[in-house]
């Protein structure tokens, strides 16, 4: 290089320099004798840079490097990016001629090209452009010596010879040496942007790899997250058919405790009525006895009308609870967009709100209770908003998808005549509004 070198560590975020450092403060980082606080569990993108006694880049090299949870460097790191620097292949030109290049896209050392990461290239984020700027700025107070004037920045320029007969003689005139020499500028600059465009179509391929590797990564995290919650819901069903399965056993044997114990009652009345019968036609003395057996017979019957009651009570309690098992199973199978209880539960955890579109309301938003309601009778709900009767709203939606005159002919026919449309449900007068003037029911 000719000149004393430079080292610097630049911080990139978002393709601008975030921060900046001398390599020896870059190497206390290494050492824990400081932090980074805005990096913190995440990998940040740097690069090495050596610059030449004159303020060019000589050489980049794009590393990154783990900071922990509390903002310090990983202390294992140990990328050789001196070396990677001094070895690189070329790169773009930033103004003191092509410089050495190390990224993922171009690596010396194959094995360290993970800890590598490409350049942004294009127009307005270009990452050469924010650290030859950074350079350029000098925070880091570098001393830079002037550059000597006439020397062509890039080209290879002859020394000065104290003897005037070592400098090589060329031959021809000195147009054509000046014609060659504009020549060989030509082809020097060719061939650097032939490589630029080489680096651009490589950084930009491994560019396209990751972010195709990414949305990969993202679709297997989403297709797991739903083979679980199928999984998930599948579970809840098998428990809810198990669970009703038991019930309706539950529920035949106390129909069949019901069956015979009114089998029993009926009997116990028609003893009853046969001691009322003895009784008309009986002596005094026969009328006490008949009375003590009628009492008891009446007290057995009172107790096994109570124990029918209780079992009534039993059987009730018992269906309700069947109905709803039912209703849970109901939500478990029940098609676009209500799934189970718990999806319901965790959509009312996380606020989701439903939209719904009928006409004569526009939208109607539903939290996830309201959608139990909408799922069973949407007309009915959508009539509420509307704030009239369900049969009001459906005479008006027939009204408005269709409006013609609804009045019945002798023949059974209806008239059918247009009708000015009626736009809103509380406006709607049945017979009146879907009629027309010579139907019309106030005229």
């Amino acid at each position: 290089m000719g000149q004393a070198a430079n080292e610097a560590v630049f911080f990139m975020k978002n393709n601008s320099v975030s921060r900046q450092m001398l390599f020896s403060e870059f190497e206390a980082l290494l050492d824990g004798l400081s932090s980074i606080p805005e990096y913190v569990d995440e990998d940040a993108h740097a690069v090495y840079t050596v610059i030449d006694g004159y303020g060019d880049i000589d050489a980049l090299v794009f590393f990154k490097i783990y900071f922990d949870e509390e903002s310090h460097a990983d202390t294992s790191w140990n990328l050789p990016v001196e070396k990677l620097a001094s070895i690189s292949g070329s790169g773009p030109d930033l103004g003191g001629g092509p410089i050495r290049l190390a990224c993922r896209s171009q690596c010396s050392i194959n094995w360290h090209q993970e800890d590598l990461w490409d350049p942004d290239m294009n127009p307005g984020t270009n990452d050469f452009l924010a650290v030859r700027k950074a350079v350029n700025t000098n925070r880091l107070r570098f001393r830079f010596q002037e550059k000597p004037e006439g020397e062509p920045v890039g080209i290879p320029t002859l020394g000065a010879s104290d003897n005037e007969d070592d400098l090589p003689v060329l031959g021809g005139s000195d147009q054509s040496s000046t014609a060659i020499d504009a020549d060989a500028d030509k082809r020097v600059k060719l061939a650097r942007i032939l490589k630029e465009q080489r680096l651009r179509i490589r950084t930009l391929e491994k560019h396209k790899e990751r972010s195709n590797s990414e949305i990969d990564r993202e679709q297997r995290i989403i297709v797991h997250a739903y083979k679980n919650e199928i999984q998930s819901l599948k579970q809840n069903l098998e428990q809810l058919k198990v669970s009703n399965e038991r019930l309706q056993e539950k529920l035949s044997s106390r129909n069949e405790q019901y069956i015979d114990l009114q089998d029993k009652v009926s009997g116990q009345t028609q003893v009853v009525e046969e001691l009322q019968e003895k009784l008309k036609n009986a002596s005094s003395e026969e009328k006490d006895a008949l009375e003590k057996q009628k009492l008891e017979a009446e007290i057995v019957l009172l107790r096994e009308q109570l124990d029918r009651r209780d079992l009534d009570l039993a059987y009730r309690d018992e269906r309700e609870d069947l109905l709803r098992a039912e209703l849970e199973e109901l939500k478990e199978t029940m098609s676009d967009g209500l799934g189970s209880n718990d999806l319901v539960e965790k959509l009312k955890e996380m606020e989701v709100v439903y939209v719904a579109y009928h006409a004569g309301v526009g939208h109607i938003s539903m939290t996830s209770i309201d959608i139990l309601r909408y799922a069973e009778n949407p007309m009915a709900f959508v009539a509420e908003k509307a704030k009239v009767s369900e049969k009001v709203y459906r005479a008006w939606l027939a009204h408005f998808e269709s409006p013609l005159c609804q009045e019945p002919h002798d023949d059974g026919t209806l008239c059918h005549n247009k009708v000015r449309v009626c736009d809103n449900p509380t406006d709607f007068e049945v017979g009146i509004s879907d009629r027309c003037d010579l139907h019309r029911m106030d005229i």
